[in-house]
């Protein structure tokens, strides 16, 4: 694992509380191997077996207020997230923990906006069945799903399923190539090797999005053969800045008042600031009494905008607040390219399309950053969505 001289990295066991990203119900697992070699002492190319586990740890975005404004936030059965990564390092996606719901499920995977099984635009994913027909250009296949104008044979599906992979075996390491055959998602800075920047051009996106299906109806009851992969390796864990949480039932103000080097807020909760367009404008937070209050202008700003953090380490009860304010954090674009040589089948679904629901049951989206930029948005703090522990108890009187 490469670390940078000038940003050490912070490692620790993932544990599967920090592994497991999920969205009702439904769980996806974020490794980072290292890039497996294409080729070995001049040799020609050969295929690898699965690289071993190498657990990330995942943050959920919409906790983090210096992520990034184009990384979408969750909502509904969207549920957005974001995990560090470095360049020149493999990756591939654990499904597994899927295979214990009571339902058989279809995963549709989405890497910059391409489908890693068919390297067919992948925006607004759905199941996707090819029998007789080519989707790219609408004419019969010939054997085997052989296109002649593609110049190769097409899976039968876009989505990997429990219903043909064996239990213990869903996962996905890269872009499909062959039968049996992917090549390893790789995490370069270099936009000429993006398989995304090379189909979609512009039109890509800087994430991962896995949409999930299940089946009509509970999957039967059978006995299973588990498949293992490696050993749990570390991962990184950078530092947290937590926000207080804030009591008073006192509306908010706002008051600034300059002074050389920040603006002075005297507030009873402010919950974050930042600057936008040349001016200051602050979230303000409010209690179970009152309503959310929408970001306001409360002044011009004087400082430099050079800076990209939200600073939150110093925020406390203190009316008299002083909170140094700055934009949210702009992160690196890392393309994702096709490595060596993968041995892993994508194995066919045995049912029609009419075995599955229509509509997802949730999505999963996976923004990454490199952990240089991810320590830095970790720092700036985090805010809690965890709500009043009373739940709709929080404005009656209680116990005894």
């Amino acid at each position: 694992m490469s670390k940078s001289k000038n940003n050490p990295v912070i490692f620790s066991t993932v544990w599967d509380s920090d592994y497991w990203m999920s969205s009702n119900g439904m769980y996806c697992g974020f490794n980072m191997p290292e890039a497996l070699p294409s080729t070995k002492n001049g040799e020609s190319e050969f295929s690898h077996r699965l690289p071993p586990y190498n657990k990330r740890k995942f943050y959920l975005a919409d906790e983090y207020p210096a992520v990034p404004k184009n990384w979408v936030p969750s909502e509904g059965r969207k549920t957005s997230y974001f995990v560090p990564v470095e360049e020149n390092q493999g990756m591939w996606l654990d499904f597994n923990k899927n295979c214990e719901h009571k339902y058989e499920v279809a995963i549709v995977v989405s890497v910059q906006g391409v489908n890693p099984i068919t390297g067919m635009p992948c925006m607004d994913a759905g199941l996707e069945q090819y029998i007789d027909t080519c989707p790219k250009h609408k004419i019969s296949f010939g054997p085997n799903r052989y296109c002649e104008k593609c110049g190769y044979k097409w899976p039968k599906q876009n989505y990997i399923s429990t219903t043909g992979t064996p239990h213990g075996n869903l996962w996905l390491d890269g872009f499909r190539t062959a039968e049996g055959v992917v090549r390893q998602y790789i995490l370069t800075m270099d936009k000429i090797k993006g398989v995304a920047a090379n189909i979609l051009k512009e039109e890509r996106v800087f994430a991962v999005g896995i949409s999930f299906f299940l089946s009509n109806n509970p999957k039967p009851v059978r006995q299973q053969t588990v498949y293992t992969r490696g050993i749990v390796s570390m991962s990184y864990n950078g530092p947290i800045y937590a926000q207080p949480d804030f009591n008073s039932t006192v509306a908010p103000t706002l008051a600034p008042t300059t002074t050389s080097s920040s603006k002075t807020w005297n507030s009873t909760g402010v919950r974050y600031c930042e600057i936008s367009d040349n001016n200051f404008k602050a979230n303000i937070f409010s209690t179970s009494a009152l309503p959310p209050a929408p970001l306001e202008a409360v002044g011009a700003a004087s400082e430099s905008l050079e800076e990209t953090s939200i600073r939150l380490s110093n925020i406390s009860n203190d009316p008299n607040l002083t909170i140094t304010t700055h934009h949210t954090i702009n992160v690196k674009k890392v393309e994702i390219g096709a490595g060596a040589n993968v041995e892993q089948m994508i194995h066919d679904d045995p049912n029609t399309l009419d075995f599955w629901r229509k509509e997802p049951e949730s999505l999963i989206l996976i923004n990454y950053a490199l952990e240089k930029d991810c320590e830095r948005i970790l720092k700036v703090g985090k805010i809690s969505l965890e709500g009043h522990k009373e739940s709709f108890l929080k404005d009656i009187p209680v116990g005894n």
